[in-house]
C-alpha cells in the first residue's frame, strides 16, 4: 500500500520487524494509548524469537506498530498502534494485513487479540478481515474501566484468509 507522509510527500509503507534503534519512536507512539508500554517492555519483546515486534514505516521513519506472538498454529495480537498523526490513512489496515499475510506464510491457522469495548475504530477494522468477536471480559481494561472484547480469526492453510465468512 502506498501511503502519503504528510511532511515529506513521500510515498511508501515498509512493514518489517523493528530493531533497538526503533524503541524511542516506539515508546512515543505507545504514549498516545491509554496503556502505554515502556522502553524496557519495547526492547524484551525485541529478545523474541520469533520476532514478535514489528514496525511500519514511511520515509524512513516509524509511523506504526504491531506486537504479535506466535505459538504455531497460533498467533496472539497483543497490540497495534498508529501515530496520531498517520492514523485514518489506512495504515492500520496495511500493517494488519502485513501481518496477516506474514502469518499465513508462517502456517499461522488463528489469530487472536482483544480490543477495548469502545475502541469502534479498531473494532470496524478488525471485522473487516473477518475477525470475529468471540466472548467479553467484563471490567478488563482500567483507566478507564472498560470490557475488553475478544476476537478470533479463522486462516487457511498457506492462502491467508478463508472463505467469505473471513473475506476482507
Amino acid at each position: 500500500m502506498t501511503v502519503l507522509d504528510p511532511e515529506t510527500g513521500a510515498r511508501e509503507a515498509i512493514f518489517g520487524p523493528a530493531s533497538a534503534g526503533d524503541v524511542g519512536a516506539l515508546v512515543s507512539i505507545a504514549s498516545e494509548s491509554p496503556r502505554p508500554w515502556t522502553a524496557r517492555a519495547f526492547a524484551e519483546e525485541l529478545e523474541r524469537d520469533p520476532p514478535s515486534l514489528f514496525t511500519l514505516r514511511s520515509s524512513g521513519r516509524v509511523v506504526g506498530f504491531v506486537v504479535a506472538r506466535t505459538l504455531a498454529p497460533e498467533l496472539d495480537i497483543v497490540d497495534l498502534a498508529v501515530a496520531r498523526a498517520f492514523r485514518r490513512r489506512g495504515l492500520g489496515r496495511h500493517l494488519l494485513r502485513s501481518l496477516l499475510d506474514r502469518a499465513a506464510r508462517g502456517g499461522v491457522e488463528k489469530v487472536f487479540l482483544e480490543v477495548r469495548e469502545g475502541n469502534r475504530a479498531a473494532r470496524r477494522l478488525y471485522r473487516g478481515f473477518g475477525f470475529e468477536e468471540t466472548q467479553t471480559r467484563r471490567e478488563f481494561y482500567q483507566g478507564p474501566v472498560e470490557d475488553a472484547i475478544l476476537m478470533r480469526l479463522e486462516m487457511s492453510r498457506g492462502s491467508g484468509l478463508k472463505g467469505p465468512r473471513n473475506a476482507c
